[in-house]
């Protein structure tokens, strides 16, 4: 969402995403290839490269065009459904299983210490981390705004304002996740980053996993938080998420049984992780979801944003946010209330 802020040190950030993504697309992808043709396995869906250099001024990354065979975006503000879902969670497990399979063929058996790669660029510029800051705060103000003036939500909204400031720590800490069990992940996991195909009755048949600027070592949870919170009406969510998560484990499972290597852990153990990171998955919807929702005239022009104008900006951000809610789609309040109402019944919000 940030990957076009437009900071005095915009190259600084930006070089990095770029290289890893092209690392990623070029380098790690690939080696996983290798490992999951060895198994006689299929290939986790992402397109294909046919170019990559970062000669600076001559940046490009050439991949393939997936409109040619057929693969088209979901509708964003309809809601992820379950036929859809279950292709993305299949996916996912096929992917974080597969990056544990490839480290056991690295010298030091981790992706990211072969990958000299993974770092927070943002986080090492002091105006970027203030940008991304105060952008992230606007987003959860705006939602604290909504939420205060919904009948017994009201001490919902202090909640929200006591970690809007440390929000963004909520995301490095899942960039130097210390989990036992972490993998590959593909770390921006929401519905305009994935494509499907179709056959003839308009059924989804296959899924591909495409803008991997995010990719990143973390525990497989945070993937699911991020995907099940921000591409879903909290309806389908609720209803399928005991099946959701077991799809996700049996394909998980299955690659690394294929492999011949152990399941690190067990469904319970998943299910108990995914609670553990629901604060995650709280405020990454309440951050993702007015994008997801918003129309041409609400996206932030982040080329625009300047140290002088960052207040300004904020401040219009949650004007905008709050507008959102009153429009006669009503989509955002429900979306932001299924999902809180999620929190206090898992005990991540107190009532």
């Amino acid at each position: 969402m940030l990957r076009n802020i437009g900071a005095p040190n915009k190259e600084n950030m930006m070089t990095p995403t770029f290289i890893k993504e092209g690392t990623c697309f070029s380098e790690i992808l690939p080696a996983i290839k290798k490992v999951m043709n060895k198994l006689g396995g299929p290939e986790i869906q992402v397109p294909k490269v046919y170019y990559c250099s970062y000669e600076k001024g001559k940046e490009v990354l050439l991949l393939e065009d997936l409109r040619a065979q057929n693969f088209k975006m979901f509708d964003r503000k309809r809601g992820m459904d379950a036929p859809h879902a279950r292709l993305v969670f299949r996916e996912l497990g096929k992917l974080h299983a597969a990056s544990l399979l490839l480290e056991r063929t690295l010298p030091n058996h981790d992706i990211a210490k072969t990958w000299n790669i993974f770092k927070n660029p943002w986080m090492d510029d002091e105006y970027a981390k203030r940008a991304v800051q105060d952008i992230t705060g606007s987003q959860l103000e705006g939602a604290a705004a909504i939420i205060e003036k919904v009948p017994n939500y009201e001490h919902v909204a202090p909640w929200i304002r006591e970690n809007k400031d440390n929000a963004i720590y909520t995301f490095v800490e899942n960039h130097a996740n210390t989990h036992p069990n972490m993998v590959f992940i593909h770390g921006d996991c929401w519905t305009n980053n994935i494509l499907f195909r179709y056959n003839d009755a308009g059924d989804p048949v296959e899924v591909m996993l495409v803008d991997l600027q995010v990719m990143r070592k973390s525990a497989p949870a945070v993937d699911l938080n991020y995907f099940l919170y921000t591409s879903f009406n909290g309806p389908e969510r609720k209803l399928n998420l005991e099946e959701f998560l077991k799809t996700y484990y049996t394909s998980f499972s299955s690659v690394l049984e294929a492999g011949h290597e152990p399941v690190p852990f067990t469904l319970q153990e998943l299910k108990h992780d995914f609670r553990r990171n629901m604060k995650f998955g709280c405020i990454a919807g309440m951050l993702a979801i007015p994008f997801v929702l918003s129309e041409a005239a609400d996206v932030i022009s982040m080329e625009d944003i300047t140290e002088d104008n960052l207040e300004e900006i904020t401040k219009d951000r949650v004007k905008t946010i709050v507008n959102m809610s009153q429009r006669e789609d009503g989509l955002l309040k429900p979306r932001l209330l299924d999902m809180i109402d999620e929190m206090l019944e898992a005990g991540v919000i107190r009532r």
